[in-house]
């Protein structure tokens, strides 16, 4: 049996209005291994932050196979780029 990993992951950027947890879900369910995630959002005041492009932040903690852990850090990468998030921090716990 494969050893499980907890990795931490902060993002900044638009990520309620870009439904980017459902895509990071998709890109997850797409992989052959076994990875899931839960997540807390900070969103500033919703209304003030949609019409001034305040950016939320979101906490992820993503569990992985210890093996496919920088496939994970791979996937993250890409989804900031696609979507124009800041990493603000990956750390493996």
């Amino acid at each position: 049996m494969a050893k499980i990993v907890t990795v931490e992951v902060v993002l900044r950027g638009d990520i309620i209005e870009n439904s980017v947890l459902n895509k990071f879900a998709e890109i997850l369910r797409a992989q052959k291994y076994l990875s899931d995630f839960t997540s807390t959002i900070a969103v500033p005041p919703f209304l003030v932050a949609t019409e001034k492009h305040y950016p939320s932040l979101a906490v992820l903690y993503a569990t992985v196979e210890l093996e496919n852990l920088f496939h994970l850090k791979g996937l993250v990468d890409e989804l900031a780029v696609e979507e124009k998030l800041e990493i603000i921090s990956y750390k493996q716990l």
